[in-house]
């Protein structure tokens, strides 16, 4: 019999083991490695081969991951321009819930679904994974680009939204709403709206001594952990998302240049800590039951992808985005995120859904966040089929390699390519 400290090196070694494998045969097709951390949790889960069981403890120490992803993407966002296209990204969001609710009303009414279970599905098929997306922009060098921007704006305001989300479910439910918490939630959204503003007038938020201040690298990896766990603790407390305020203290410790170094010496935790977080995930799904339902399930998934690759993709054409960059953001955010697990948790508590309606849901969630990759390829590769695009917003910056640096043969082939461009007359279509 094994002990416990060897029962636990055991399920390492072959998470470990399965995410190598399953990466190396997933690249081959160029699939991201999200995927094969989704699948090796599949695997290994307690409806796999049983090596991991503690499910919930798995996934608290995933949701690390999350909250250090968001972390360095804040560092990482141009703030001016995110702010400068909030109001667009707030627009966006109001009509993605109308579309949403209509599309789940015609639904629900085909199939007598009570009023609360049509806004619980609007919800959650309204929010996308902040995870995938933001990863996926970050790798293909489009985080700061217009498309980037809307995109990230959009699912900034959607984590905000969770509170609210939760509470209507609660009074939809109860018929009673938490005051305070809403007004709680109101406030932190002003602040929050206030700090980027300063931020854009490139006014200080700290003291000069503060801004200035030149540790070494020992301190400055634990200033950073504090930062980015410290913010994530507080939102989490105003029961907002852990992960927004991780965010928002990559943004804030970009203020300052001594700190630079340590998105690239923190890649290390950042990788293994959100291959947990996607683990967790696989953990979840019972794949016994994916295979019992597998044609309702497919079914659920092809209509989630086309019917919010539709809704999105009429959003960003409200932007006067071009066709091509309107689906292409809509294929982006066509999977269902990591929040909607929450609301889908809530709603079980409040009895608005059973058992089979619960592992159903969950099934779907899970399968579109491993699926989306996919997806995205397919949309990708239809709309932009010239050999040296890279894809929208990409014709002018090129693609960033996993360490986020861009050498100087990638800025000289990028100053060929526009030279080319505009010493031939042709333009890019995107």
């Amino acid at each position: 019999m094994l002990e416990p400290g060897e029962h636990l090196l055991k399920g390492i070694v072959g998470m470990l083991l399965s995410i190598l494998l399953l990466s190396w045969l997933l690249k081959r097709f160029r699939q991201p490695y999200f995927s094969a951390y989704i699948i090796a949790g599949i695997l290994l889960g307690p409806h796999g081969l049983k090596l991991f069981t503690d499910v919930t403890t798995i996934a608290q120490i995933g949701s690390f991951g999350l909250i250090i992803q968001m972390f360095f993407i804040g560092a990482e966002i141009e703030i001016p321009a995110l702010v400068k296209n909030l109001n667009t990204s707030a627009i966006g969001v109001f009509v993605q819930l109308i579309l949403s609710f209509i599309f789940i009303a015609v639904i629900g009414h085909q199939l007598d679904w009570s009023t609360e279970q049509i806004v619980l599905f609007s919800f959650i098929i309204s929010l996308s994974s902040s995870a995938i997306i933001l990863e996926y922009l970050h790798k293909n060098g489009q985080i700061n680009s217009r498309l980037g921007n809307l995109t990230t704006g959009i699912l900034i305001l959607q984590d905000f939204l969770i509170v609210p989300m939760i509470m209507i479910l609660n009074f939809l439910t109860n018929g009673d709403v938490n005051t305070g918490q809403l007004v709680l939630g109101l406030v932190v959204t002003v602040v929050f709206i206030l700090l980027l503003r300063m931020l854009v007038l490139k006014r200080k938020l700290f003291p000069t001594g503060v801004i200035n201040f030149q540790p070494d690298h020992e301190m400055q990896v634990f200033i950073g952990l504090l930062m980015c766990f410290g913010f994530a603790w507080i939102t989490s407390l105003l029961n907002l998302s852990a992960a927004m305020g991780a965010m928002f203290a990559g943004v804030i410790i970009s203020q300052n240049q001594s700190m630079k170094w340590l998105d690239h010496t923190l890649v290390p935790f950042r990788v293994f800590f959100l291959s947990l977080f996607f683990f967790s995930i696989g953990l979840q799904l019972d794949w016994g039951f994916v295979m019992e339902h597998i044609a309702l399930i497919t079914t659920l998934v092809i209509l989630i992808f086309g019917i919010n690759s539709l809704i999105n993709a009429c959003v960003f054409r409200l932007f006067k985005e071009t066709w091509k960059n309107s689906v292409y953001a809509g294929a982006l955010l066509s999977q269902i995120g990591e929040f909607s697990l929450v609301l889908c948790t809530v709603a079980k508590s409040l009895g608005l859904v059973d058992d089979f309606s619960f592992q159903l849901t969950l099934a779907v969630i899970s399968v579109t966040m491993l699926l989306s990759s996919g997806w995205i390829s397919i949309i990708r590769n239809a709309l932009f089929r010239a050999p040296e695009s890279t894809g929208p917003g990409n014709v002018y910056a090129p693609r960033k390699p996993e360490t986020g640096i861009v050498t100087d043969e990638d800025k000289r082939l990028i100053t060929s390519k526009v030279s080319t461009r505009s010493h031939s007359g042709s333009h890019p279509s995107i």
